[in-house]
C-alpha cells in the first residue's frame, strides 16, 4: 500500500511540474507554462485501461471495446446534439447540427450541418465526416462499438453536399438521431474526421501521433502529452465555436488525467486539493470529503443526498448462454434471494433506492413503468423471499449439499460476481445474502472487469444500463439478441440473452414514435416476457455522488444550476468545461 501511495503521489508531482512549465519527470520542456489555478486535474475512472498507468497512452481509438479510457474522446469528438436530462424541460441542445427532418414514415432523415465547424487541423467538419463514420462502422460489424447498430439500422448514408447528410434506414426509427448522435450521459457515437481515418484499418488504427497533430478532434483542446503516467490536454485558441461566435472558449487552460486509484486514495487527494473532481464516491466517502474540506461540494451542495439520479440502474447480470444461468428458473430463484432494502441500508448507509426494473426513475420513464406495476408484482421481482427461492430450486431438481449449497449433478451454482468501481460496498452484502440462500457466491474486483464481461468469461457480474432517459426502448434494445456473441467473443452489451418474441416486440417499438399510444402496449407485452425470464436481476437505482472541489474552479453543475450532469467520463463533459469558472483567489 505504501508503495502504491508513493507511486501515485510521484505521478501527481509530475503533473504539477507540468503545470509549472515542465522539464522534470519525463515532461517535455516545450510545454507551455500553465498555472495550477488554470489547470483541472482528474483521475481516470477506468481500472481496466488505466489502473497504475495509462495502458492506452499510445492510442486514441474510440471504437475498440474495452481498450480506450475515457480521457478525451468522450468530449472532444463533438456531437450533432447534446441532451440535458436535468433541465426544467426535455432539453435538446443543437451543436454541430442545426436541425434535422424525418420523412413521413421515419425511414429517412435529412441532417443539416452548422456552417463553420472545423477539425483541430483546420479541415472543415462536413456531412462527409458523418457519412464516413456511419459507413465505416457498418463495414466493421460486429468488431467496433456501435457497428451492430449502424449495420442494423442504416440502409444508406450519403452526403448531399458538405452541409447536408441524408440517411436512409432499413426500417422506421423515429429515435435514430437521438439514440446515436445526441450525446447524453455515456451514450453517443463519436464522429471522426474522414481525411484522417479513410484508408485505415479502423480496428487497429492507433490515431495518436503528436508529431502529426493526431488525434484530430473538433473540441477546444489539443493533446499535449500522453504517457503511461498521464494524459494532458491544452486549450487551443482556434476552436471553431469561438471563431464563429457560437460559444466562448473554456476557462480551463489545461486538463490533466492521471491514472486510476482506489476510492480511499481519491478521498485523500480531494481533501488535499490535489484533485478537482473524481469518480463516483460511495456515501460514506463523499460525506468524509464534504465534512473534511470546506471547499468540497456536490450536486446537492454540502447536505442532502450529495448526488443525482443517474441513467444507470444496476442489475446482477449473467452470461445467459452458460449453465446454470441459462435456466430462467435459476435466475428467478436468485432474485428472491436478494434483499434490496438491506443493500441500501447496509451497503449504502441508507442513501439510495431499490430498483425493480432496469430503467432510471426519471419522470418520462415512469409514464411507462407505472402502467406495468401489476406485471412487476406478478413476477416477484424485488421480493425478498428465501422460501420462494428454495422452492424454485427444488422444482428444478436442485438439492442442498452438506455445506448448505444448492447442488445438481455434482455441481453447485458458483457465482464469482465480477465487480468494478464502486460496487464493493453492495457487493459484499449481496454475496452474503446469496450464500445464505444456498448459492456459492463470491465477488472479485479485477482490473480487466470490462473485458471479462464483454468476453462472457464473467458468468455473473454487476453493471448498469446505459439506456433510457425519455422512453423505454433504449434500455430494452440492450437485451436484443442482435448483440449476443458466443462466450469468448467480445459483445457490445453483455447480457447474452435470446428471445425471438421479445426481439420482435422491441423491433416494433423501435419503429413506433415515442408519443404514439401504441408504444405503451408494445412495452407491456415485451416487459411481460422480460419479467418472466428475468435475464438480469434489477438491484438498485444508481446515484452519481461526485465531489466538486471549489479551491480552483467554481460553477459546477448542481441541483440549483442543473445545466448538465457532472460525470467527466460522460459524453456531455464538454458542457461542464464550458461552464466552469476560476475561483476568486
Amino acid at each position: 500500500m505504501k508503495r502504491i501511495k508513493a507511486h501515485w503521489f510521484c505521478l501527481l508531482a509530475v503533473a504539477l511540474s507540468a503545470c509549472s512549465g515542465g522539464g522534470e519527470g519525463g515532461i517535455p520542456n516545450d510545454l507551455k507554462n500553465v498555472a495550477r489555478n488554470r489547470t483541472l486535474i482528474l483521475d481516470c475512472i477506468d481500472p481496466g485501461t488505466c489502473a497504475g498507468q495509462m495502458k492506452d497512452y499510445d492510442t486514441f481509438n474510440p471504437y475498440v471495446p474495452g481498450q480506450t479510457s475515457r480521457t478525451g474522446y468522450q468530449f472532444l469528438y463533438e456531437p450533432l446534439y447534446f441532451y440535458n436530462a436535468y433541465g426544467a424541460e426535455d432539453n435538446i441542445i443543437p451543436w454541430i447540427a442545426t436541425g434535422h427532418e424525418f420523412n413521413a414514415d421515419y425511414t429517412e432523415i435529412t441532417i443539416n450541418i452548422r456552417e463553420g465547424v472545423e477539425w483541430s487541423d483546420g479541415h472543415p467538419w462536413t456531412a462527409h465526416d458523418l457519412v464516413f463514420t456511419i459507413n465505416m462502422l457498418k463495414a466493421n460489424v460486429p468488431l467496433l462499438l456501435f457497428s451492430t447498430d449502424m449495420n442494423t439500422w442504416v440502409k444508406e448514408a450519403v452526403a448531399v453536399d458538405s452541409l447536408t447528410a441524408r440517411i436512409s434506414l432499413t426500417a422506421p426509427n423515429p429515435r435514430f438521431v437521438f439514440t446515436y448522435f445526441t450525446h447524453n450521459f455515456d451514450n453517443g457515437v463519436p464522429i471522426v474526421p474522414k481525411h484522417i481515418w479513410d484508408g485505415q484499418d479502423s480496428e487497429v488504427f492507433k490515431n495518436l501521433d503528436l508529431a502529426k497533430g493526431w488525434p484530430v478532434v473538433s473540441g477546444p483542446y489539443r493533446l499535449a502529452l500522453s504517457s503511461p503516467q498521464q494524459r494532458m490536454w491544452d486549450l487551443r485558441d482556434d476552436w471553431w465555436a469561438s471563431k464563429i461566435g457560437f460559444k466562448a472558449a473554456p476557462k480551463v487552460e489545461r486538463l490533466i488525467f492521471l491514472p486510476y486509484v482506489d476510492e480511499a486514495k481519491r478521498v485523500q487527494l480531494m481533501l488535499a486539493n490535489q484533485l478537482d473532481s473524481c469518480g463516483d464516491s460511495r456515501p460514506p466517502n463523499i460525506r468524509t470529503m464534504v465534512e473534511g474540506n470546506p471547499k468540497i461540494t456536490s450536486w446537492t451542495g454540502r447536505d442532502g443526498a450529495l448526488g443525482y439520479l443517474d441513467w444507470w440502474p444496476i442489475s446482477l447480470g449473467f452470461n445467459n448462454l452458460e449453465w446454470p444461468f441459462s435456466d430462467p428458473q435459476v435466475r428467478r430463484a436468485i432474485n428472491f434471494a436478494v434483499n434490496r432494502d438491506q443493500l441500501v441500508e447496509v451497503g449504502w448507509q441508507g442513501s439510495g433506492t431499490p430498483a425493480k426494473v432496469p430503467f432510471p426513475a426519471f419522470p418520462p420513464i415512469r409514464r411507462f413503468t407505472d402502467g406495468i406495476q401489476d406485471l412487476i408484482e406478478q413476477s416477484g421481482v424485488g421480493v425478498y423471499d428465501i422460501e420462494k427461492s428454495a422452492g424454485l430450486m427444488e422444482a428444478g431438481g436442485w438439492q442442498k449439499n452438506g455445506a448448505g449449497m444448492w447442488e445438481k449433478d455434482g455441481k453447485t451454482v458458483k457465482m464469482a460476481i465480477n465487480i468494478f468501481g464502486g460496487f464493493q460496498d453492495i457487493g459484499q452484502v449481496l454475496v452474503v445474502q446469496l450464500q445464505r440462500a444456498g448459492f456459492e457466491a463470491s465477488f472479485r474486483q479485477i482490473s480487466d472487469a470490462y473485458d471479462q464481461m464483454s468476453q462472457g468469461e464473467a458468468r455473473a457480474y454487476i453493471t448498469g444500463h446505459a439506456g433510457s432517459v425519455r422512453d423505454p426502448y433504449f434500455t430494452m434494445r440492450l437485451y436484443h439478441s442482435r448483440f449476443v456473441q458466443p462466450t469468448g467473443t467480445a459483445a457490445e452489451h453483455f447480457w447474452r440473452w435470446k428471445n425471438t418474441d421479445y426481439d420482435a416486440l422491441v423491433d416494433e417499438m423501435g419503429r413506433t414514435a415515442p408519443d404514439d399510444p401504441r408504444l405503451h402496449e408494445l412495452f407491456r407485452e415485451a416487459m411481460a416476457i422480460w419479467l418472466n425470464e428475468m435475464p438480469s436481476v434489477p438491484l438498485l437505482q444508481w446515484y452519481h455522488r461526485i465531489p466538486h472541489n471549489e479551491t480552483y474552479w467554481t460553477n459546477w453543475p448542481s441541483a440549483e444550476n442543473p445545466y448538465i450532469n457532472s460525470a467527466y467520463w460522460h459524453r456531455t463533459w464538454l458542457l461542464v468545461l464550458l461552464g466552469l469558472q476560476p475561483a476568486q483567489t
